[in-house]
């Protein structure tokens, strides 16, 4: 499987900078390059059809960070312009509201179950401060002079559904008619959908939506994702009716193993993804 980008091990992935929320330091500019990758290659690989839209991101084993990864992502798509939501579809292990700062116990569930509408469960996380930039000044200011102005903000968005309220049965509420309409709505509004789901291994929520997305993508953790996992992992998506799977993010990730798998931070040097699970 091709690794679209390995991220290196930060204490705190999403913090708080320049009075918003952004990925830390160490994890932009491997998070810029699963973006390029998505957008461009995927691209190319469906003859020029796009981009995929809506995005299933799934790990093997509890812990592997798939959720902090769908918030750094979305965090700098939005950073690129576009307008992107995420999709909280992992009800049993929610932590979306706390990554991304937002608060409302409506969510996924209330628009699934028809007792909330979409447009009254999505959250916008908010950007912030504008920024200011000195302009050179306007007649009268004298020689010299200059005078402040706000810079125009960045096009980009990110609206959040949260998982909402607790769910006894979450692959029948997955499994609804309503879930694949809310993804087309949601695909026409948006730029981009990332949907952070549950381990399939481990619950069977995941299933109803491998076949209603445009792509998945795998989240391993280097050190605790187990092998035995990956390869269940892969030969489930494999027998099942499924979107096509795009590739694999390597996570926490040390120094060494990132230039064994051929991601290097030095400018210049080659950057080749390779194989880590599977062919």
């Amino acid at each position: 499987m091709q690794i679209l980008t390995a991220l290196p091990s930060v204490r705190s992935p999403i913090v708080q900078r320049k009075g918003e929320l952004r990925p830390s330091k160490l994890l932009s500019e491997p998070l810029r390059r699963l973006h390029a990758t998505l957008q461009l290659d995927n691209a190319r690989a469906r003859e020029g059809t796009g981009p995929p839209r809506s995005i299933l991101v799934v790990s093997a084993d509890a812990g592997d960070g798939k959720s902090t990864v769908v918030a750094g992502l979305a965090l700098v798509q939005r950073e690129a312009g576009l307008r992107v939501a995420v999709v909280e579809a992992d009800f049993r292990r929610p932590v979306m509201a706390k990554l991304l700062g937002v608060n409302s116990p409506h969510g996924l569930a209330d628009v699934l179950a028809g007792t909330r509408r979409l447009d009254g469960a999505l959250q916008q996380v908010e950007r912030g401060s504008p920024v200011l930039a000195a302009a050179p000044a306007e007649n009268g200011a004298g020689e010299g002079g200059v005078a402040t102005m706000v810079e125009s903000a960045e096009v980009g968005s990110l609206s959040v559904l949260v998982g909402g309220t607790s769910v006894s049965n979450p692959p029948a509420l997955l499994a609804r008619p309503a879930m694949p309409e809310l993804l087309r709505s949601l695909s026409d509004e948006f730029d981009q959908v990332l949907i952070d789901a549950p381990p399939p291994l481990q619950v069977s929520d995941v299933l109803p939506l491998l076949g209603m997305v445009d792509g998945i993508v795998v989240v391993a953790r280097a050190g605790h994702t187990r092998e035995a996992s990956a390869q269940r992992l892969m030969q489930l998506l494999a027998r099942t009716a499924s979107a096509p799977l795009l590739g694999l993010v390597a996570n926490a990730v040390s120094r060494p193993d990132m230039e064994r798998y051929g991601f290097s931070s030095g400018y210049g040097q080659r950057s080749w993804p390779r194989t880590l699970i599977g062919r």
